[in-house]
């Protein structure tokens, strides 16, 4: 089976969770694109749209972190074929599996909540030809709902990832301290218990990531370098990390700070 014949074959959505969409209403989504160009500008992570409808990308933006060193236009026209050709294949079949799972969580959500949910994981992704793997996390999150509830457009973010985590996938909803948590192993969403980071942890995660050393930050918060490298050994066991450089990615992708 080639690539063009099962671009669609893990990704595909059951008939109850694909948009219906009439053309005319493709007429008014040219500010979303619009806007995600704007937004592109302000960072260096790879912005796109997929649309559930028509099974492909609405838009890629420039930024070359997604591209794997293709073309916008190519990627675009690749869609979902993308991933077949720059994703390996156990953590293609990771995708399969969240995307089944996250659209079965979405689906029992209310309607009128589904724009508030994001799901994140990390993958690898490579360049055709090259044997080098590079880590990204991927976050997508609802742009615009059918009247049935259903997404039509949804909004991805690319980014380095914040740590070598494989395999496992994260669901936040926004103004809720709630979290849910994914393995291909449970093969089921659990309820996590929430991270509250003390006001310290969160003074040594800021200053550390301004390059501040131990006896640096104990001068700055007025406490001693025993009590930092407590909240440093703190903040290593709540993230599940073992150093301040994955503790500071973890912490401010998971917008604890």
């Amino acid at each position: 089976m080639n690539i063009e014949t099962r671009k669609l074959s893990g990704f595909e959505l059951s008939k109850g969770v694909r948009p219906q969409v009439c053309e005319d209403e493709y007429l008014n989504i040219q500010p979303y694109m619009d806007s995600m160009a704007a937004v592109a500008q302000l960072t260096y992570k790879s912005l796109y749209i997929i649309d559930y409808n028509r099974m492909n990308f609405l838009y890629v933006s420039e930024n070359p972190l997604f591209l794997c060193g293709e073309m916008v236009e190519q990627v675009q026209q690749e869609g979902y074929a993308f991933y077949y050709r720059h994703v390996p294949q156990e953590d293609l079949e990771f995708l399969f599996s969240v995307n089944r799972a996250g659209f079965e969580f979405f689906m029992g959500i209310p309607i009128s909540d589904r724009h508030k949910y994001t799901i994140s994981y990390n993958f690898h992704l490579y360049r055709e030809h090259s044997k080098e793997k590079m880590l990204v996390n991927h976050q997508i999150t609802p742009l615009r709902l059918t009247a049935e509830g259903n997404i039509w457009l949804a909004l991805c973010m690319v980014s380095l990832a914040p740590s070598q985590e494989l395999h496992v996938a994260y669901i936040t909803a926004v103004h809720s301290n709630q979290s849910w948590h994914y393995t291909l192993k449970t093969g089921r969403w659990k309820l996590c218990e929430n991270i509250d980071l003390s006001e310290s942890e969160k003074a040594v995660i800021r200053l550390a990531n301004q390059g501040f050393s131990v006896s640096e930050i104990a001068r700055e918060i007025n406490r001693s370098e025993d009590s930092v490298k407590g909240y440093r050994k703190s903040l290593f066991v709540k993230l599940g990390v073992t150093n301040i450089s994955e503790a500071i990615a973890v912490a401010t992708h998971r917008r604890l700070i």
